[in-house]
């Protein structure tokens, strides 16, 4: 698309910088702004050298082109490794950008990137987990504090509820040709990864947290207070406890 110079000339906007791509390199050569479920579409039965079929697609790529705004300095992106030693990589630098980047584009910028890569082994994920800064997080999906644990364990005593669930935030990417696609896939890996069902990783994200659109027209988040006993048995509890600072 073309930008209308003339409706932004004098605009102010807050700075928010991040990574539009941060992930691993995918198994087949795929161009970097189509490491994604939406733009990947694009490859499918196309006429060129990068065509693949819809089954290779899902198959190689690793989902590192998100556009999520989430992945800024302070945030941890858990990404799959489908490539000996990973080829993590980093690009597409943004200054600021709304969810859903719904103009297409936004302020493209340079940037100078420290990443602290660590390996989990035998986590077998099929895209990207982010763990993202406190601050933004979806209201519902921010950790359950002290306070309002009391709160609620006065209230579950007087209708014979002697115990509270124990959850933590973690957001799972999901990508696809459209929207729908994107939120279903997104839902699919928390169910798998989590080993809780897709119904219940839909209650969840309803009550405990937020579907955003990272990019239109196909990344999504989904975001939700999980429980820790889920987490701990896929091996992300510890990972979560010590970004949110949380106590057992």
């Amino acid at each position: 698309m073309t930008l209308d110079r003339e409706g932004v000339v004098g605009n102010i906007s807050r700075l928010k910088p991040f990574l539009g791509q941060i992930g691993t390199t995918p198994s087949k050569a795929i161009p970097d702004s189509h490491n994604a479920g939406d733009f990947g579409s694009l490859l499918v039965n196309a006429s060129h050298e990068y065509a693949m079929s819809e089954k290779e697609l899902k198959k190689h790529k690793t989902d590192g082109h998100m556009d999520v705004n989430k992945t800024r300095e302070g945030s941890i992106v858990i990404a799959p490794v489908k490539v000996k030693g990973g080829g993590v990589y980093v690009g597409d630098a943004h200054a600021m950008q709304g969810d859903g980047e719904i103009a297409g584009h936004t302020a493209d910028v340079s940037a100078i990137v420290v990443l602290k890569v660590k390996v989990l082994k035998n986590l077998n994920i099929d895209g990207p987990i982010i763990i993202p800064l406190e601050e933004d997080l979806p209201y519902l999906a921010k950790p359950i504090t002290e306070e309002e644990r009391k709160a609620a364990m006065e209230l579950g005593q007087k209708w014979g509820i002697d115990k509270l669930e124990k959850t933590a935030p973690i957001s799972f990417v999901g990508t696809g040709s459209n929207l729908n696609e994107a939120i279903n896939n997104g839902l699919q890996r928390a169910s798998q990864v989590l080993n809780l069902s897709v119904p219940e990783v839909m209650n969840r994200t309803t009550i405990n947290g937020a579907i955003e659109i990272g990019r239109a027209p196909g990344t999504v988040t989904v975001t939700f207070l999980a429980p820790i006993e889920a987490l701990g048995n896929a091996g992300l509890y510890e990972i979560i406890k010590e970004q949110y600072k949380l106590w057992d």
